[in-house]
Protein backbone atom coordinates (compact mmCIF):
# COMPACT_ATOMS: atom_id res chain seq x y z
CA UNK A 1 0.00 0.00 0.00
CA UNK A 2 1.65 3.15 -1.08
CA UNK A 3 0.48 6.89 -0.59
CA UNK A 4 1.74 9.82 -2.16
CA UNK A 5 1.91 13.19 -0.10
CA UNK A 6 3.52 16.96 0.02
CA UNK A 7 5.84 17.76 3.12
CA UNK A 8 6.24 21.29 3.14
CA UNK A 9 9.12 22.53 4.45
CA UNK A 10 10.35 25.95 5.63
CA UNK A 11 13.57 27.99 7.11
CA UNK A 12 15.74 27.82 10.68
CA UNK A 13 14.01 27.80 13.87
CA UNK A 14 10.79 27.96 16.70
CA UNK A 15 9.11 24.45 17.48
CA UNK A 16 5.66 23.43 16.07
CA UNK A 17 2.26 23.71 16.88
CA UNK A 18 0.37 20.95 18.34
CA UNK A 19 1.63 17.47 17.45
CA UNK A 20 -1.39 16.59 15.70
CA UNK A 21 -2.67 16.14 11.91
CA UNK A 22 -4.19 18.45 9.86
CA UNK A 23 -7.81 17.50 8.63
CA UNK A 24 -6.63 17.26 4.97
CA UNK A 25 -3.40 14.89 6.05
CA UNK A 26 -4.14 12.45 3.71
CA UNK A 27 -3.35 14.31 0.82
CA UNK A 28 -0.72 16.43 2.29
CA UNK A 29 1.40 17.45 5.38
CA UNK A 30 2.46 21.05 6.67
CA UNK A 31 5.33 21.25 8.41
CA UNK A 32 6.26 24.29 11.10
CA UNK A 33 9.46 23.15 12.33
CA UNK A 34 12.17 24.73 10.33
CA UNK A 35 14.81 22.64 9.24
CA UNK A 36 16.11 23.73 6.21
CA UNK A 37 17.67 27.12 5.21
CA UNK A 38 15.58 27.33 2.55
CA UNK A 39 11.75 26.40 1.93
CA UNK A 40 11.93 23.40 -0.17
CA UNK A 41 8.89 20.85 -1.15
CA UNK A 42 9.02 17.56 -1.35
CA UNK A 43 6.87 14.67 -2.79
CA UNK A 44 7.15 11.91 -0.34
CA UNK A 45 5.82 8.20 -0.98
CA UNK A 46 4.79 6.79 1.85
CA UNK A 47 4.90 2.63 2.39
CA UNK A 48 1.25 1.81 4.22
CA UNK A 49 2.77 -0.97 6.36
CA UNK A 50 4.04 -1.49 9.89
CA UNK A 51 6.92 -3.80 11.43
CA UNK A 52 9.00 -4.21 14.32
CA UNK A 53 11.48 -2.07 12.84
CA UNK A 54 9.56 1.42 12.07
CA UNK A 55 7.29 1.19 15.55
CA UNK A 56 10.81 1.30 17.02
CA UNK A 57 11.33 4.40 14.86
CA UNK A 58 8.02 6.05 15.42
CA UNK A 59 8.34 5.40 18.93
CA UNK A 60 11.81 7.14 19.24
CA UNK A 61 10.18 9.92 17.27
CA UNK A 62 7.99 9.99 19.97
CA UNK A 63 9.56 9.61 23.18
CA UNK A 64 11.77 13.08 22.45
CA UNK A 65 9.00 14.91 21.57
CA UNK A 66 6.56 14.25 24.33
CA UNK A 67 8.99 12.97 27.16
CA UNK A 68 12.36 14.96 26.55
CA UNK A 69 10.65 17.93 24.99
CA UNK A 70 13.00 18.58 21.95
CA UNK A 71 11.11 20.79 19.55
CA UNK A 72 12.44 19.63 16.69
CA UNK A 73 10.54 15.75 16.76
CA UNK A 74 6.66 18.57 17.35
CA UNK A 75 5.92 17.30 14.47
CA UNK A 76 3.65 13.95 13.39
CA UNK A 77 3.44 14.45 9.46
CA UNK A 78 7.32 15.23 9.59
CA UNK A 79 7.85 11.56 11.57
CA UNK A 80 5.33 9.54 8.88
CA UNK A 81 7.72 10.90 6.31
CA UNK A 82 10.68 9.78 8.38
CA UNK A 83 9.30 6.29 9.25
CA UNK A 84 7.33 5.41 6.37
CA UNK A 85 8.36 7.75 3.56
CA UNK A 86 10.76 6.99 0.72
CA UNK A 87 13.15 10.05 1.67
CA UNK A 88 16.88 9.95 0.97
CA UNK A 89 18.85 9.15 3.95
CA UNK A 90 20.78 12.13 4.08
CA UNK A 91 17.44 14.21 4.18
CA UNK A 92 17.73 16.31 7.21
CA UNK A 93 14.25 14.83 8.33
CA UNK A 94 15.70 11.06 7.90
CA UNK A 95 18.95 11.89 10.09
CA UNK A 96 16.11 13.21 12.89
CA UNK A 97 14.73 10.06 12.95
CA UNK A 98 17.97 7.95 12.95
CA UNK A 99 19.70 9.87 15.65
CA UNK A 100 16.60 9.16 17.88
CA UNK A 101 16.48 5.85 16.90
CA UNK A 102 20.27 5.00 18.08
CA UNK A 103 19.22 6.62 21.67
CA UNK A 104 16.21 4.68 21.87
CA UNK A 105 14.89 3.69 25.34
CA UNK A 106 14.77 0.18 26.08
CA UNK A 107 11.68 -2.55 25.19
CA UNK A 108 10.18 -2.20 28.66
CA UNK A 109 11.72 0.91 29.73
CA UNK A 110 9.17 3.69 31.48
CA UNK A 111 9.59 7.00 29.96
CA UNK A 112 6.77 8.69 30.71
CA UNK A 113 5.98 12.18 32.63
CA UNK A 114 5.29 11.92 36.86
CA UNK A 115 2.41 13.38 36.97
CA UNK A 116 1.07 13.65 40.32
CA UNK A 117 -2.47 11.54 41.35
CA UNK A 118 -4.71 14.84 41.11
CA UNK A 119 -3.26 15.89 37.65
CA UNK A 120 -4.07 11.52 36.62
CA UNK A 121 -7.62 11.63 37.71
CA UNK A 122 -8.31 15.20 36.18
CA UNK A 123 -6.95 13.57 32.99
CA UNK A 124 -9.04 10.90 33.16
CA UNK A 125 -12.54 12.37 33.41
CA UNK A 126 -13.13 13.62 29.72
CA UNK A 127 -11.92 9.99 28.37
CA UNK A 128 -14.76 8.66 30.78
CA UNK A 129 -17.30 10.59 29.67
CA UNK A 130 -18.05 13.56 32.77
CA UNK A 131 -19.07 16.08 30.48
CA UNK A 132 -22.66 14.21 31.07
CA UNK A 133 -22.40 13.21 34.46
CA UNK A 134 -21.90 17.36 35.24
CA UNK A 135 -24.30 18.36 32.30
CA UNK A 136 -22.08 19.99 30.11
CA UNK A 137 -22.71 17.76 27.33
CA UNK A 138 -23.51 14.47 25.60
CA UNK A 139 -21.51 11.51 25.14
CA UNK A 140 -22.24 8.74 23.24
CA UNK A 141 -24.16 5.32 24.75
CA UNK A 142 -21.57 3.22 26.86
CA UNK A 143 -21.82 -0.04 27.26
CA UNK A 144 -23.49 -0.95 31.15
CA UNK A 145 -23.60 -4.55 33.02
CA UNK A 146 -24.98 -4.60 36.14
CA UNK A 147 -23.39 -6.85 38.57
CA UNK A 148 -25.51 -5.81 41.67
CA UNK A 149 -27.49 -9.03 41.94
CA UNK A 150 -24.74 -11.44 40.86
CA UNK A 151 -23.15 -13.76 43.30
CA UNK A 152 -20.48 -14.86 41.17
CA UNK A 153 -18.23 -14.47 37.23
CA UNK A 154 -19.66 -18.02 36.78
CA UNK A 155 -23.39 -16.78 37.40
CA UNK A 156 -22.78 -14.30 35.32
CA UNK A 157 -21.08 -16.51 32.13
CA UNK A 158 -24.40 -18.71 32.57
CA UNK A 159 -26.85 -16.13 31.74
CA UNK A 160 -24.68 -16.08 27.86
CA UNK A 161 -25.06 -17.72 24.44
CA UNK A 162 -23.58 -20.54 24.15
CA UNK A 163 -21.00 -19.09 21.42
CA UNK A 164 -19.86 -16.59 23.99
CA UNK A 165 -19.40 -19.58 26.59
CA UNK A 166 -16.95 -21.14 24.09
CA UNK A 167 -14.95 -17.57 23.36
CA UNK A 168 -14.72 -17.09 26.64
CA UNK A 169 -13.54 -20.93 27.27
CA UNK A 170 -10.69 -20.85 24.68
CA UNK A 171 -9.57 -16.92 26.17
CA UNK A 172 -9.20 -18.37 29.72
CA UNK A 173 -7.31 -21.61 28.44
CA UNK A 174 -4.64 -19.62 26.57
CA UNK A 175 -1.05 -19.93 27.33
CA UNK A 176 -0.78 -15.93 28.87
CA UNK A 177 0.07 -14.35 32.27
CA UNK A 178 -1.88 -11.50 33.69
CA UNK A 179 -0.25 -8.95 36.19
CA UNK A 180 -1.90 -5.72 37.79
CA UNK A 181 -0.39 -2.85 37.91
CA UNK A 182 -1.04 0.24 39.52
CA UNK A 183 -0.91 3.79 38.29
CA UNK A 184 1.72 5.82 40.37
CA UNK A 185 1.41 8.83 41.95
CA UNK A 186 4.51 11.69 40.82
CA UNK A 187 5.82 8.45 38.82
CA UNK A 188 5.67 7.47 35.23
CA UNK A 189 3.00 5.20 34.07
CA UNK A 190 3.60 1.40 33.77
CA UNK A 191 2.48 1.24 30.36
CA UNK A 192 4.72 4.26 29.19
CA UNK A 193 6.57 1.63 26.73
CA UNK A 194 7.95 1.06 23.61
CA UNK A 195 6.22 -3.04 24.85
CA UNK A 196 3.05 -1.14 25.27
CA UNK A 197 3.19 1.26 22.92
CA UNK A 198 3.81 -1.81 19.90
CA UNK A 199 0.33 -2.68 21.38
CA UNK A 200 -1.44 0.43 20.97
CA UNK A 201 0.18 1.07 17.25
CA UNK A 202 -0.61 -2.28 15.87
CA UNK A 203 -3.92 -2.63 17.96
CA UNK A 204 -5.24 0.92 15.95
CA UNK A 205 -3.49 -0.11 12.34
CA UNK A 206 -5.50 -3.30 12.55
CA UNK A 207 -9.22 -2.30 13.46
CA UNK A 208 -8.78 1.49 11.55
CA UNK A 209 -5.93 1.22 8.87
CA UNK A 210 -7.33 -1.42 6.20
CA UNK A 211 -6.78 0.68 3.40
CA UNK A 212 -3.89 3.19 2.24
CA UNK A 213 -6.00 6.23 2.78
CA UNK A 214 -6.72 5.51 6.43
CA UNK A 215 -3.55 4.59 7.52
CA UNK A 216 -1.93 7.80 8.65
CA UNK A 217 -5.52 8.47 10.44
CA UNK A 218 -4.92 5.51 12.07
CA UNK A 219 -1.11 6.32 13.45
CA UNK A 220 -2.57 9.14 14.72
CA UNK A 221 -5.45 8.02 16.30
CA UNK A 222 -2.85 5.17 18.06
CA UNK A 223 -0.62 7.78 18.96
CA UNK A 224 -3.10 10.58 20.83
CA UNK A 225 -4.44 7.40 22.72
CA UNK A 226 -0.96 6.56 23.58
CA UNK A 227 -0.44 9.87 25.28
CA UNK A 228 -4.10 9.58 27.14
CA UNK A 229 -3.81 6.40 28.16
CA UNK A 230 -0.77 7.19 30.30
CA UNK A 231 -1.59 10.25 31.35
CA UNK A 232 -4.56 8.93 33.05
CA UNK A 233 -5.19 7.23 36.95
CA UNK A 234 -5.83 3.79 37.45
CA UNK A 235 -4.84 0.44 37.07
CA UNK A 236 -3.36 -1.38 33.84
CA UNK A 237 -3.57 -5.27 33.39
CA UNK A 238 -0.59 -6.68 31.71
CA UNK A 239 -0.90 -9.67 29.40
CA UNK A 240 2.27 -11.37 28.14
CA UNK A 241 2.93 -14.87 26.33
CA UNK A 242 3.67 -17.13 28.76
CA UNK A 243 6.69 -18.92 26.91
CA UNK A 244 8.31 -16.11 25.27
CA UNK A 245 7.49 -13.05 28.51
CA UNK A 246 6.25 -10.74 25.40
CA UNK A 247 3.84 -8.07 26.30
CA UNK A 248 1.18 -8.84 23.90
CA UNK A 249 -1.99 -6.49 25.55
CA UNK A 250 -2.99 -4.27 28.13
CA UNK A 251 -6.22 -3.51 29.38
CA UNK A 252 -6.92 0.23 31.40
CA UNK A 253 -9.27 0.28 34.13
CA UNK A 254 -10.75 3.47 36.25
CA UNK A 255 -12.57 3.21 39.05
CA UNK A 256 -15.09 5.97 40.37
CA UNK A 257 -17.92 5.62 42.60
CA UNK A 258 -19.58 2.53 42.14
CA UNK A 259 -18.84 2.31 38.97
CA UNK A 260 -15.47 0.11 37.54
CA UNK A 261 -14.50 1.44 33.92
CA UNK A 262 -12.90 -0.67 31.23
CA UNK A 263 -11.17 2.44 29.95
CA UNK A 264 -8.50 1.04 27.56
CA UNK A 265 -7.57 -2.05 25.63
CA UNK A 266 -5.08 -2.47 22.62
CA UNK A 267 -3.21 -5.62 21.85
CA UNK A 268 -0.40 -6.53 19.56
CA UNK A 269 -1.81 -9.01 16.40
CA UNK A 270 -0.67 -11.95 18.79
CA UNK A 271 -3.15 -10.61 21.30
CA UNK A 272 -6.13 -9.99 19.36
CA UNK A 273 -5.57 -13.89 18.17
CA UNK A 274 -4.97 -15.16 21.99
CA UNK A 275 -8.43 -14.21 22.89
CA UNK A 276 -6.85 -10.95 25.13
CA UNK A 277 -9.93 -8.84 25.59
CA UNK A 278 -12.49 -11.46 25.95
CA UNK A 279 -10.31 -12.88 28.81
CA UNK A 280 -9.86 -8.48 30.02
CA UNK A 281 -13.65 -8.72 30.14
CA UNK A 282 -14.04 -11.84 31.75
CA UNK A 283 -11.53 -10.62 34.41
CA UNK A 284 -13.19 -7.07 34.90
CA UNK A 285 -16.85 -8.64 35.43
CA UNK A 286 -15.36 -11.28 37.95
CA UNK A 287 -14.10 -8.21 39.84
CA UNK A 288 -16.98 -6.03 39.67
CA UNK A 289 -18.87 -8.79 40.80
CA UNK A 290 -16.08 -9.82 43.97
CA UNK A 291 -14.93 -7.05 45.10
CA UNK A 292 -17.27 -4.19 47.65
CA UNK A 293 -18.77 -1.15 46.42
CA UNK A 294 -19.40 -2.17 42.31
CA UNK A 295 -22.56 -2.09 41.08
CA UNK A 296 -22.14 -1.36 37.03
CA UNK A 297 -19.26 -2.26 35.40
CA UNK A 298 -18.71 -0.24 32.32
CA UNK A 299 -17.32 -0.76 28.79
CA UNK A 300 -17.55 2.69 27.62
CA UNK A 301 -18.72 3.84 24.26
CA UNK A 302 -18.49 1.43 21.10
CA UNK A 303 -16.38 3.16 17.61
CA UNK A 304 -19.09 0.93 15.58
CA UNK A 305 -22.71 -0.88 15.77
CA UNK A 306 -20.74 -4.36 15.22
CA UNK A 307 -18.73 -3.58 18.34
CA UNK A 308 -21.52 -2.38 20.44
CA UNK A 309 -23.46 -6.03 19.44
CA UNK A 310 -20.66 -7.82 20.66
CA UNK A 311 -20.20 -6.15 23.62
CA UNK A 312 -24.60 -6.44 24.09
CA UNK A 313 -23.71 -10.46 23.70
CA UNK A 314 -21.89 -10.41 26.67
CA UNK A 315 -24.70 -9.26 28.77
CA UNK A 316 -23.11 -5.32 28.30
CA UNK A 317 -26.24 -3.33 27.28
CA UNK A 318 -25.88 0.37 25.21
CA UNK A 319 -27.61 3.07 27.54
CA UNK A 320 -28.23 6.22 26.65
CA UNK A 321 -28.13 8.09 29.55
CA UNK A 322 -25.44 6.04 30.97
CA UNK A 323 -25.44 8.50 34.03
CA UNK A 324 -28.66 7.77 35.17
CA UNK A 325 -27.65 4.10 35.54
CA UNK A 326 -23.61 3.87 36.12
CA UNK A 327 -22.65 6.01 39.79
CA UNK A 328 -20.18 8.02 38.64
CA UNK A 329 -20.29 11.02 41.27
CA UNK A 330 -18.30 9.06 44.12
CA UNK A 331 -13.96 9.15 44.66
CA UNK A 332 -11.86 7.70 42.53
CA UNK A 333 -10.75 4.21 43.88
CA UNK A 334 -6.46 3.99 44.21
CA UNK A 335 -5.57 1.41 43.26
CA UNK A 336 -2.64 1.79 46.23
CA UNK A 337 -5.54 1.67 48.84
CA UNK A 338 -6.10 4.88 49.81
CA UNK A 339 -8.78 6.95 48.03
CA UNK A 340 -8.14 10.29 46.91
CA UNK A 341 -11.13 13.19 46.34
CA UNK A 342 -11.64 14.07 42.97
CA UNK A 343 -15.34 14.50 42.14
Amino acid sequence: MILRTLILVTSLAACCEAFTIPRDARITGRSHTDLFAEEARTTVELLAEIDDRKVEKLYAWVSRCLFENDPRYNNLMMAFAAVFGNLPHDNPISQLAEDAWKDIPGEEQVCGANFSMFERQESSLGAMGAGQWTGQWKTRPHALLDVSNLTSVEEWVKTLPRGCKRTLKKALAQNITVSAKPIPNNAPAPHSSLAHFRCVIEHEVRLLGDYPEDFLDALGQAIGRYVETTRMSGEIREYRNSESGKIIAFAHEVRKGRTIRGQWFYSTDEGSKSYAWFHSVYSLVERAITEDGIDIADLGPSGSDSFSDLKARYGFVSVDDWPAVADYIGPFWCYEKKKDEVN
